[in-house]
């Protein structure tokens, strides 16, 4: 019995300490923030046209400056405001922010995913920021005729907690003017290891930010130059426009789950520094094709590969959604830019409005002897004999 005591009272000793660890290394999971979709009613409940001051009014967020609630439907004078997802959402006044303290795994690279519309002006923009490292958005720019889009950007967590701040910049004559935020995500992403026969990271583009399943817009990867930082790692997003991260669930992919869809011209690049050994020849291989979103075409891309430049056009065949195109060059150092842009600048052909583009997808960079594109033609080729030896049997 005095030996059950003495066990007890250890147990009860190491408890606190056990609980006080386990807390301290709990991170964020994957998926929605706190709170992150606005749908947690206030202690007071939902306000139908109230405009709160100071923090606390939104559950599991702080706040500072005019904070508003709204909902769909919601009217301001002539204009109904769009709430992306569900029924609320947070409008930002002049100056104003919201913040949340998120537990993350130091050291590590996590993109957060947010849906953002405009209201009253044209200038708009968001900042989002992360223990000092910032970045704005520009909503200025519509992409569809929905009037709001899915962003991600991404930060560094040099600490195991950071706090994610969503601020307007922004000083309008009408204070209640001001973005608006909805479905705030948070992800933990992952450096792809290099293939053996392929100098470019992540050139099937399987590793990106949260994308919402119930959300038919892919995500817009806005301007990003710091390759360390980036939503899509091993690329980085070097244009004044963003590009879009689509899924094989609400569009056409060419392999995979993932792809990226180009708009808005030579306005949206995406871009990598790879490996290769100087005056070696290489092959510079990728997927294009359409996202079955309803783009006008032509569809087209402008690929570059060091000194190398070439345009190609998207051909549609019945048997398939996308091509595999080839560019050769030779490498002049130790590192080499690929990059791809769109042609055209492209809108859908049912609102003639909405952007779109091509989609590239598996790129690949290769020695040019090892014959790469042959390689990937066997391996479809096996795939396609397996398929017919199941079905058979």
């Amino acid at each position: 019995m005095a030996r059950s005591s003495t066990t007890m009272k250890w147990v009860f000793s190491f408890l606190p300490l056990f609980l006080l660890h386990f807390s301290l290394t709990i991170t964020a999971e994957d998926g929605l923030v706190a709170n992150g979709d606005f749908e947690l009613s206030p202690s007071n409940g939902f306000p139908s046209e109230a405009i709160v001051e100071g923090p606390s009014e939104v559950p599991n967020w702080k706040s500072n400056g005019t904070v508003e609630l709204v909902e769909s439907g919601q009217k301001q004078g002539g204009m109904i405001l769009i709430v992306p997802q569900g029924r609320h959402a947070v409008r930002l006044g002049n100056d104003a922010e919201i913040s949340q303290e998120l537990p993350v795994e130091k050291g590590s690279l996590y993109s957060v995913t947010f849906c953002a519309a405009r209201t009253c002006a044209q200038l708009e923009s968001l900042n989002v920021s992360v223990a000092g490292a910032s970045q704005t958005i520009d909503l200025q720019t519509l992409y569809n005729v929905q009037g709001w889009n899915p962003y991600a950007v991404s930060f560094n967590a040099d600490t195991e907690s950071f706090r994610l701040v969503f601020k307007n910049p922004g000083m309008e004559d009408d204070p209640t003017c001001g973005p608006i935020i909805d479905n705030i995500a948070i992800k933990k992403l992952f450096t792809p290891d290099k293939p053996k026969d392929n100098a470019v990271i992540n050139g099937d583009f399987e590793e990106g930010p949260w994308m919402f399943r119930n959300t038919s817009m892919g995500v817009l990867l806005p301007t990003n130059l710091d390759g360390e930082t980036s939503s899509l790692p091993g690329w980085i997003v070097e244009s004044n426009r963003a590009v879009r991260y689509i899924d094989s669930d609400h569009y056409t992919v060419p392999q995979g789950r993932r792809a990226i869809e180009l708009l808005s011209g030579k306005e949206g690049i995406i871009s990598q520094m790879v490996e290769t050994k100087p005056d070696e020849t290489y092959s510079l291989t990728f997927s294009l094709g359409h996202a079955d979103d309803k783009c006008k075409e032509p569809l087209a891309v402008m690929a570059f590969a060091g000194d190398q430049t070439q345009n190609f056009h998207y051909t549609p065949n019945s048997n398939s959604t996308f091509q595999i195109s080839s560019l050769n060059f030779t490498a002049k150092a130790d590192m080499t830019r690929i990059a791809f842009y769109s042609v055209y600048y492209n809108t859908r052909s049912d609102d003639m409005s909405s952007l779109c583009g091509p989609v590239v997808d598996d790129v690949r960079v290769w020695f040019s002897a090892s014959n790469g594109l042959r390689g990937l033609g066997f391996v479809r080729l096996g795939l396609g004999i397996l398929g017919l030896v199941l079905v058979l049997v």
